[in-house]
């Protein structure tokens, strides 16, 4: 059996992707299972441990390699033009695309339903259940690469290293700085902090160390996707918004703190880690957007910034004590 799994991006939902293809290797040992996402996203869908070939999606002659592979199953959890676009092209035995339901997530945004979303993994579970597949989903599960961490020899021996995570898509994602760098400065001197995000992300790194009354050791835009998952998986706190690294953190059941503005844990969104400690005020217009926006439209973003630094920082002390 041949199967084909589409996901293009980004990084959260393709670590969400993992237990489809997980499940399908223990209902389906000598399937050869491939994948086809965005080149910059290779690395987290090797740290799955389950498929056979990645294909980047855009090189020269993708399509031609599709269209030979003769697939059995073909798995959208993207649902978008372009992979309607990769789906017919390839011309497998049967296709399925998962139901992403965005009435329902709309409707959810404009408070106009209560419904709750409890996983993302659900959804995309769903695309099995079209198969016959009635399988019961799982938390994402993803392997470091053996010597790939790069987090400062002078850290590993200490037993309470916090990675920060300042950063998110979308601006109303994302917790105040200024408050951020409360937390560093209010937690106690034995704890060491790690700066984390993409080369977007810098300016917003070099901000939060300047604001921070102690040293701050900043690997913002220096790791390659297989170098963060490892050396994510040597810390033992991580504090995020809700984006890829909050996913990233819960696939490698670290302790974290996960942070929510303008989503919700109810959108599916939630980190399925049992070590996660998930910090939402429930304010009257949360959710305001299913994947963030620029500017708080109420102005006063009260989502986060009802969220105090001493909150967090009690939280990390309770974790880590």
């Amino acid at each position: 059996m041949k199967i084909l799994i589409i996901r293009l991006s980004s990084l959260g939902d393709i670590v969400l992707t993992q237990p489809v293809p997980a499940i399908l290797r223990r209902q389906f040992p000598d399937a050869q299972i491939d994948y086809i996402t965005k080149n910059v996203y290779t690395e987290a869908v090797e740290a799955f441990g389950c498929i056979d070939h990645i294909f980047v999606y855009k090189t020269k002659d993708l399509f031609l390699e599709l269209r030979k592979g003769k697939y059995d199953m073909v798995i959208d959890l993207h649902s978008k033009l372009n992979t309607f676009i990769i789906k017919t092209i390839v011309g497998g035995k049967k296709t399925v695309t998962y139901d992403k339901k965005p009435f329902l997530r709309r409707k959810m945004v404009k408070g106009k339903s209560k419904q709750q979303i409890e996983s993302t993994v659900g959804l995309y579970f769903s695309a099995l259940k079209k198969f016959g597949l009635d399988a019961k989903y799982s938390n994402p599960e993803l392997l470091p690469k053996s010597g790939k961490s790069k987090l400062p020899a002078n850290l590993k021996s200490s037993n309470k290293v916090v990675g920060i995570f300042p950063g998110a898509l979308h601006q109303t994602k994302r917790y105040p700085l200024e408050q951020l760098a409360e937390v560093i400065n209010i937690l106690p001197e034995e704890y060491n902090f790690v700066i984390f995000g993409s080369k977007d992300e810098m300016k917003d790194s070099a901000e939060l160390n300047s604001s921070a009354k102690r040293e701050v050791t900043d690997l913002c835009g220096t790791l390659s996707i297989a170098e963060l998952i490892a050396t994510m998986n040597d810390l033992d706190l991580v504090i995020s918004n809700d984006s890829g690294p909050m996913h990233i953190a819960a696939a490698l059941q670290k302790n974290q703190i996960a942070l929510f503005g303008a989503t919700h844990p109810i959108l599916g969104f939630s980190p399925m880690n049992i070590n996660a400690t998930v910090i939402c005020k429930n304010i009257s217009c949360q959710p305001c957007s299913l994947h963030g926006s620029e500017r708080c439209p109420k102005g006063h973003f009260d989502c986060m910034n009802k969220i105090k630094p001493i909150e967090i920082a009690e939280e990390s002390q309770k974790i880590l004590s």
